[in-house]
C-alpha cells in the first residue's frame, strides 16, 4: 500500500543485514570458535548482499539498454520518454496544497510520554491516499500521457509537518519538472477514435467531389475527362491512407498514447532525476553491494 521505492528498502536490506550480523555477533559474544553460528550469520548476510548486488546491476542494465525516443518517434514497446510533466486538471497534494502531477500522503498519530513531553513513543497510522489521475509528458515533438499506477516513483520531493498531535507527510512530483519514465507505450490503432476517422474520410471526399478539375488532375490516369470506377477507389484508398496517416500524427503530438506499467516483468520507474543520474546511482550501489559480498565470502571461508 505504501508503495516505497524498492530501491530503497533493497539498499537498507543490503546494509542493515550485515551490520545486524555484526551487532548480533556482538550481543552474542562469539569468538572464533564458534564456527557454525559465524557461518549461519555471515551466510544471511551474504544472501542479502547477492540480491542488493543483482538487484541494482539488473535495474542499471534495463536503464541503459532501454531505447531513447521522442514522444512523435516513439512506437509501441518498451521505451524510456523524457518531457515536461503537466496535467489538464489541476492536482494539488492534500495538505499543503502544492500543484503536483502525483503524490501520496500519510496522517501518523503521534502519542507522548506526557502531554509536556516531546518524546514520542508510539506512532499509528490513520489515513494514506494516492493520486491515481493521468498526467501529459511532453517534449519538443509531441505529448503522451502517463497511468502512474503500479509505477516505482523515484526521487520525489517530500514536506512534513506536525499539528495536533499528528503528523502529516507528503510525497510528490510537482508539476512543471522534467521527468524520466520507463514504461510500455501502447501506440495501437484500435485506440483511435473510428467514428472520428470516418467522418473524416467523408468530409475529405467531399471537399474533393467539390473540386472537380483537382479530382481530374490527380486521378484521370487514362485522360478521357472523367472519373471512372476504378479512379475513384483509388482516390477514395488514398483519402483513407491519408487520413489515417493524419490521425497517427495527432495522435501523438495531442497526448492520445498512454504510458503504463508493462504487463510482463520490465520495470516501471518514473523519476526526477534523469536517466543518467539514475545508472550512477545503481551503478555506486551495486558497487557497494558488490564489496560487501567480498568480504563476506572472506569472513565465511575464513570461519568455515
Amino acid at each position: 500500500m505504501f508503495n516505497r521505492p524498492s530501491t530503497y528498502i533493497v539498499n537498507l536490506v543490503g546494509v542493515a543485514v550485515p551490520l545486524g550480523m555484526l551487532y548480533a555477533a556482538y550481543l552474542l559474544h562469539l569468538d572464533p570458535a564458534q564456527k557454525t553460528t559465524w557461518g549461519f550469520l555471515l551466510s544471511f548476510a551474504l544472501l542479502a548482499s547477492v540480491f542488493a548486488a543483482f538487484f541494482n546491476y539488473r535495474r542499471l542494465l534495463k536503464i541503459t539498454e532501454a531505447p531513447i525516443s521522442t514522444i512523435a518517434a516513439a512506437a509501441q514497446g518498451y521505451i524510456e520518454l523524457h518531457g515536461m510533466a503537466s496535467t489538464q486538471v489541476m492536482l494539488k497534494t492534500p495538505y499543503h496544497g502544492i500543484p503536483c502531477v502525483w503524490y501520496r500522503a500519510w496522517v501518523y498519530a503521534n502519542r507522548r510520554e506526557s502531554p509536556y513531553s516531546r518524546k514520542v513513543i508510539d506512532t499509528r497510522l490513520l489515513e494514506y491516499t494516492e493520486s491515481d489521475n493521468l498526467f501529459q509528458l511532453r517534449d519538443e515533438t509531441g505529448a503522451c500521457m502517463v497511468n502512474p499506477k503500479g509505477a516505482e516513483i523515484i526521487f520525489a520531493q517530500q514536506r512534513t509537518f506536525l499539528k495536533h498531535e499528528h503528523r502529516y507527510v507528503e510525497e510528490y512530483l510537482p508539476a512543471g519538472r522534467q521527468l524520466y519514465v520507463l514504461g510500455q507505450l501502447d501506440t495501437r490503432h484500435d485506440h483511435f477514435d473510428q467514428n472520428a476517422i470516418n467522418q473524416d474520410v467523408r468530409a475529405t471526399l467531399a471537399d474533393l467531389k467539390s473540386s472537380p478539375q483537382k479530382l481530374l488532375n490527380q486521378y484521370d490516369h487514362n485522360r478521357n475527362g472523367q472519373i471512372d470506377m476504378d479512379e475513384w477507389e483509388v482516390a477514395r484508398q488514398d483519402v483513407i491512407r491519408h487520413v489515417h496517416e493524419r490521425h497517427a500524427m495527432k495522435a501523438h503530438t495531442g497526448g492520445s498514447f498512454t504510458l503504463e506499467k508493462p504487463a510482463d516483468v520490465h520495470l516501471f520507474l518514473i523519476s526526477a532525476k534523469s536517466p543518467n543520474q539514475l545508472a550512477s546511482s545503481y551503478r555506486y550501489w551495486a558497487l557497494a553491494h558488490f564489496v560487501m559480498l567480498i568480504l563476506l565470502l572472506f569472513a565465511l571461508i575464513r570461519f568455515s
